[in-house]
């Protein structure tokens, strides 16, 4: 078979137009643009991250070549082999995460963030003041100031591992469960089992070093799950370090260099101004240490929350709203697997799956244009094309789409020369088509002899009324617009356009008339 020319031909997926060889934009996700590539990629697009895998043939698809929801109710199969397809989620086409290290630093900036740390600068200036005037009464507003912190810091991990860009707001820091209190269990029970492995001599310094690096693991399992029982299971604890593999050593790393901001942020104050402030207004200097360590803490959540998202899919993490995948569509799937097997030649088997999709959707226009321009380009039998053409455009004229009937009818008649549609009305559509584009000899080959084809259709005044316009109009010959005129005045007299016809043919008249007098 000769090579199938694929070029023009494109296919609709949602909101995103996808052309059969060449790839169409991939939407943004949290960390923005997709500019670092991600581990696996498209089999089709090398651009782009897959989203699909094949666990039978190890096609690798993006949800563009793929458009499959993960919700779906049916299994999902390969178009190639036919084998189970499995959903590598969303945090599969993130960048790494290293690469996104100054969007973690910028998080704490965006709106409510900034909020966030005015209010707790301003509480803990409030907690300064009452503390000089009160005393112990002061103890309640710092314990605000410490649960905010912490409940902050909780849920930007739980919101940056659903892939959520904004941190929380304030009214978002409460719902309902006291995660703060956990927090405080969790840091007591890893600080009872360091104290527990320090009698141990050096196999406790390993459990201690070890412990230190799964207390982020049981922070995260706290923020995601609500739950001091998850948090605290050793099973889940290392799973999660596990499956976040190479990725969660290199958080551990770097959140052992973040910890240490507020200490450098103080650090970069001269010592004469700390000095000044620690005598004249101590309340300033605490709030702004406490800010900066509120700020860190969020960089700090916003990278565990990340990290979270990169493998949500695993860790069973639902995406938030803006970035779930859009409910099954059967249409935009199918078509897709058509797509998949023109770029592997595979053209008879898209056709039989284009000819499924005609029968399933009889009135769905892009089905059928799709199905014609294949079978126009794949050399397909003649008699199919002829018979495919008919009902796509009767479709497109049903639709009111008469710009697309001429390349349509233009693409058969390459396949099958000198084609001319059964319809009269689809004849008299593209007729008029051909007239407002200036195409009279076209246009007059469609109807010129439909008075021998179909004397008695009903439809043949108003065919030739055009073919009268269009001798007057475009070719200047008024002779045969009279001759034409005549013959419907002849042979339909009663017709509901007789009326019209008659009038036509003295504007004719008059206007030669008008025309004889001025030469």
């Amino acid at each position: 078979m000769p090579k199938l020319k694929t070029s023009g031909m494109q296919i609709q997926h949602g909101n995103c137009r996808n052309t059969m060889l060449a790839s169409c934009p991939f939407g943004d996700h949290w960390s923005g643009r997709r500019d670092i590539v991600a581990k696996d990629y498209c089999g089709y697009h090398v651009d782009k991250a897959a989203a699909w895998h094949c666990v039978s043939c190890g096609t690798l698809l993006c949800q563009d070549c793929f458009p499959a929801s993960p919700d779906s109710a049916r299994q999902l199969y390969c178009t190639l082999c036919s084998g189970n397809m499995h959903y590598l989620g969303v945090g599969h086409s993130l960048p790494p995460f290293w690469s996104q290290m100054p969007r973690f630093f910028a998080y704490p900036f965006r709106t409510n963030g900034w909020i966030f740390l005015a209010l707790l600068a301003f509480l803990t200036i409030a907690s300064g003041k009452l503390l000089r005037a009160h005393g112990v009464v002061a103890g309640v507003p710092i314990f605000i100031v410490v649960a905010l912190g912490i409940r902050q810091g909780l849920r930007v991990i739980e919101f940056c591992s659903r892939g959520r860009s904004r941190p929380p707001s304030i009214r978002e820091l409460f719902d309902g469960n006291p995660t703060v209190l956990k927090m405080l269990g969790l840091v007591l029970a890893y600080g009872a089992m360091v104290r527990v492995l320090g009698h141990v001599g050096w196999p406790g310094i390993a459990g201690m070093i070890c412990l230190s690096g799964l207390l982020p693991a049981s922070i995260m399992l706290l923020a995601i799950h609500g739950s001091l029982r998850d948090a605290l299971d050793p099973i889940q604890v290392v799973q999660l370090a596990a499956r976040t593999g190479w990725s969660y050593l290199g958080l551990i790393l770097v959140l052992i260099v973040t910890a240490q901001g507020p200490q450098q942020v103080v650090a970069l104050i001269p010592a004469a101004t700390l000095g000044r402030l620690a005598e004249s207004n101590p309340e300033v200097l605490m709030a702004m240490l406490v800010a900066s360590t509120a700020y860190f803490n969020m960089v700090m959540g916003a990278m565990m929350g990340y990290l979270l998202f990169q493998h949500h899919q695993g860790l069973d993490i639902r995406p938030d709203d803006e970035h779930r995948v859009a409910p099954a569509d059967n249409r935009a799937l199918e078509m897709a697997r058509a797509a998949i097997l023109v770029r592997e030649s595979r053209y008879q088997d898209a056709l039989r799956q284009m000819a499924g999709m005609v029968a399933d959707y009889p009135n769905d226009i892009a089905v059928l244009e799709y199905y014609h321009k294949l079978l126009c380009v794949s050399d397909a039998d003649p008699d199919r094309v002829q018979l495919h053409t008919e009902r796509y455009l009767g479709a497109l004229l049903d639709a009111q789409r008469k710009s697309r009937m001429i390349g349509a009818l233009e693409a058969a008649c390459r396949v099958v020369p000198h084609y001319k549609p059964k319809s009269i009305p689809v004849r008299r559509a593209l007729a008029e088509e051909y007239f407002l584009q200036r195409q009279f000899k076209p246009a007059v080959a469609l109807i010129g002899m439909l008075h021998k084809e179909a004397p008695n259709s009903d439809d043949l005044p108003a065919a030739y009324y055009l073919l009268a316009r269009i001798y007057s109009e475009g070719l200047r010959d008024d002779g045969k617009a009279i001759m034409i005129l005549d013959f419907l005045l002849k042979h339909c007299p009663g017709h509901a356009m007789a009326g019209e016809i008659e009038n036509y043919r003295k504007v004719i008249l008059a206007l030669g008339q008008t025309s004889q007098v001025a030469g």
